[in-house]
C-alpha cells in the first residue's frame, strides 16, 4: 500500500512512524551480530569470567573454575591465597601456573 504524501502534511504523528533515523549507539550495538559466546576453546568468553580479579585470562579463569571444585577445601584455599598473593604477569597457559598450585593440581 502506497502512502500519498498528503495524508503526511495532515498528520505529523503518522509521518514520524515512518521516518528513517539513525539508530542510536546503544541500538546498534543491541542490533550488531553478537561476538561468541561459550564453547571450550580459547577463543570463547564468557561474562563471569571477564569479570574477575585473578591473575588468569579468560580462558584460564574458565579452567580453574572447572577444576578447582574437584579438589578439597584445604587445597582449594591454598590456590585462591597463592593466586591472591601472585605478583607476576598474567597467566595464560597451565604452564606458566606458580609450582605450588601445578602440584596441588596435579598437572605435570
Amino acid at each position: 500500500m502506497i502512502i500519498p504524501m498528503a495524508v503526511f502534511d495532515r498528520f505529523p504523528a503518522a509521518a514520524k512512524l515512518f521516518k528513517r533515523s539513525k539508530p542510536s549507539p546503544a541500538e546498534q550495538e543491541h542490533r550488531s551480530a553478537p561476538v561468541r559466546i561459550g564453547g571450550v576453546g580459547k577463543e570463547s568468553s564468557y561474562e563471569a569470567s571477564t569479570r574477575t580479579n585473578l591473575p588468569l585470562n579468560e580462558y584460564m579463569t574458565r579452567l580453574m573454575a572447572q577444576e578447582l571444585p574437584i579438589l578439597d577445601s584445604t587445597s582449594r584455599q591454598r590456590v585462591r591465597d597463592i593466586l591472591r598473593d601472585y605478583d607476576g604477569p598474567t597467566i595464560t597457559e597451565p604452564e606458566e601456573l606458580p609450582e605450588e598450585i601445578r602440584q596441588i593440581m596435579e598437572l605435570y
